[in-house]
């Protein structure tokens, strides 16, 4: 059974499955769903159509599934959905989407420290490290495994691919390529995100390659076109690269460019 405290006003309509515990003056709507062995600590507000998976945890002054800060936004059904094992720190927001029928969504695994946000239509992946103070714009997408530090934030519509870093207090405006490590305003690339790629278990012969990789694309000299040639006819297609690969060509905003050399790319 849940355990729902008596200051707490949960509607009747809500959905809250087994040994959910609903701390004191916590708020909970009519269209919010609970997953089993999830905690909100206390002065929790959930609201709109916010469905949250199992075994989240939920510290004071959590506000979910509220209206997206958003001009265009004009009513209807939206929703956001969050995976299971989460951790959101004092203070965190997340909007539903903007747009009748869309949605923001959160992984699993994911931990958001005190006063962190994500904005609406956001797509956070799996086992993401947002550190305080740290805000996704409207749209933004955040591949899994990456490490946001401190006072750090992104551009609407901007994409993280997995395993970036991003840090303290950088911003950015363009894209940032997996495995990279993003440092200062508007995409400036430091290096490969080495300690990254080593805690999570990438063999030294996938490093050395991706090391490879960045001198070409980030290093040599070339435009983007020329480079992704380059990377294609030099570098072993590896799953790593070929990710890179799709990631730079589908970029709609331009990629962060190398900070030593100032190259946009």
């Amino acid at each position: 059974m849940a355990k729902i405290h008596s200051t707490a006003l949960v509607d009747s309509k809500a959905q809250i499955g087994e040994n959910v515990e609903i701390g004191p003056f916590c708020t909970v709507g009519p269209n919010v769903k609970i997953g089993a062995g999830t905690k909100l600590v206390s002065y929790c507000n959930l609201s709109g159509h916010t469905t949250l998976g199992n075994d989240n945890v939920l510290f004071p002054f959590v506000s979910m599934g509220t209206e997206p800060q958003d001009h265009d936004y004009k009513g209807g059904v939206s929703y956001l959905k969050i995976g299971d094992g989460n951790t959101f720190r004092e203070g965190f927001t997340a909007n539903v989407g903007t747009k009748e029928g869309t949605e923001t969504i959160i992984g699993n695994k994911c931990y958001f420290m005190i006063n962190t946000h994500v904005a609406h239509n956001c797509k956070i992946g799996n086992a993401v490290i947002v550190a305080n103070c740290s805000a996704f714009s409207g749209y933004s997408e955040i591949g899994s495994n990456c490490v946001i530090s401190g006072l750090c934030g992104t551009h609407q519509f901007v994409r993280l691919g997995r395993f970036v870093m991003m840090s303290g207090g950088s911003v950015t405006s363009l894209d940032i390529p997996p495995f990279m490590i993003a440092d200062g305003r508007n995409g400036a690339i430091k290096a490969i995100n080495l300690v990254g790629l080593k805690r999570n278990g990438f063999s030294e012969s996938t490093i050395k390659t991706i090391k490879n990789m960045f001198k070409i694309f980030f290093r040599s000299g070339l435009n983007v076109t020329n480079a992704l040639v380059k990377i294609k006819s030099d570098i072993e297609p590896i799953p790593e690269i070929v990710e890179f690969i799709n990631f730079v060509e589908t970029s709609k905003r331009g990629v962060g460019h190398c900070r030593a050399s100032g190259r946009r790319a």
